[in-house]
């Protein structure tokens, strides 16, 4: 179990330089930037308690919030696609789902039909991005703004993410 908390901390380390020294400064298109630090709430194991799992979510984003500047967007983007995860993987592979805890995240990708990883993927990216850009412009006068960032900035994410993920498949094994 230590081993999964050492992995846990270098994932956290790792996600939090990346996304804050290098994808925070990419600016694709004006004023898009991929959110490769969602690998971290996509990937953590499912069989450390939700609890923990807030806490550590919670910490990652106040992290990122310290590197982007953004006071706590990131913080209650992160918590709520954290919170919303675990019913997101019910939803998605259903019977296949195990709440203990006893599969890992790479199971459920080798195992699993590809519109099942693409569904948790995307939900899990939409619901954090449209938390995070809601919240940065406070106001329903640019829902189509918000709307608008959500759906390009979450394509973007969407593949660095699968890119990051399945490179991180390939070197567990």
């Amino acid at each position: 179990m230590a081993s999964v908390y050492f992995l846990v901390l270098k994932r956290f380390i790792i996600f939090i330089l990346l996304q804050g020294l290098i994808f925070n400064n990419f600016d694709f298109f004006g004023s898009f930037d991929p959110y490769i630090a969602l690998v971290f709430i996509l990937t953590f194991p499912i069989k450390i308690n939700k609890i923990t799992f807030l806490i550590a979510s919670f910490c990652f984003g106040i992290c990122l919030d310290l590197f982007s500047n953004s006071l706590g967007l990131n913080t209650a983007a992160c918590l709520t696609a954290a919170f919303s995860r675990s019913y997101i993987l019910s939803f998605v592979f259903g019977s296949f789902f195990d709440p203990l805890g006893l599969k890992l995240i790479k199971n459920y990708i080798s195992d699993s039909s590809f519109s099942q990883k693409f569904l948790y993927l995307v939900s899990i990216i939409l619901i954090h991005h449209f938390v995070l850009f809601s919240l940065e412009a406070f106001s329903f006068e640019f829902f189509s703004l918000i709307i608008y960032k959500t759906f390009l900035t979450s394509l973007l994410t969407l593949t660095f993410c699968t890119t990051t993920i399945y490179i991180m498949i390939k070197n567990e094994k």
